[in-house]
């Protein structure tokens, strides 16, 4: 079983990012997960005159998304809203691959999951932004997420304090979203 990586955040220190090495590492201790962390930090801001020829970066994504069987995300909240550059992200991953040969995109078939790090809200609104834009795309997300809480101060420093309740829900999630893809 393949997973593809999402960090909504190209900061390298984002508590995001944090979050999703967590979550690879108890990914990798299953036997049958391949676990590929994607990186889309190249990735222009879309303009449909770029799409033909398909940019590199674009290629490179698309080819991420088509190698998994599911996509994990770990999303930030920037102003109570999904990041714009993670949005942008996806609306190229969208796109379709052949526009003659219909709507296939880079995210069709897909199955996804969703964890969130930011202040006081815990990134509530900014993954039921994602999932709902996700399942738009026509992705089928698990409707379990993980949200985790920071201060001010631990977000401006980027203090991922891990404790055991962050780590057995990361753990069931990682459980329940194995048993989704294998459904």
């Amino acid at each position: 079983m393949k997973i593809l990586l999402v960090s909504g955040s190209l900061r390298k220190q984002s508590m995001n990012t944090q979050m999703m090495k967590l979550a690879q590492s108890l990914l990798e201790t299953h036997d049958d997960v391949e676990v590929q962390v994607l990186d889309w930090s190249n990735v222009p801001m879309f303009n449909q005159d770029l799409e033909s020829p398909v940019l590199e970066a674009v290629q490179s994504c698309r080819d991420a998304f088509q190698w998994a069987d599911g996509v994990w995300f770990f999303c930030p909240e920037y102003n109570g809203m999904i990041p714009g550059p993670l949005k942008n992200m996806l609306d190229w991953m969208s796109r379709p691959l052949d526009p003659s040969a219909g709507w296939t995109s880079a995210l069709s078939n897909l199955r996804a999951a969703i964890c969130g790090v930011a202040g006081r809200s815990g990134s509530v609104n900014a993954c039921l932004q994602l999932e709902t834009l996700l399942k738009r795309l026509g992705v089928d997300v698990l409707d379990e997420h993980v949200q985790k809480s920071f201060t001010g101060q631990q977000l401006a420093e980027s203090v991922f304090e891990v404790d055991d309740k962050l780590t057995d829900d990361l753990s069931s999630l990682v459980s329940h979203f194995i048993s989704f893809l294998q459904k």
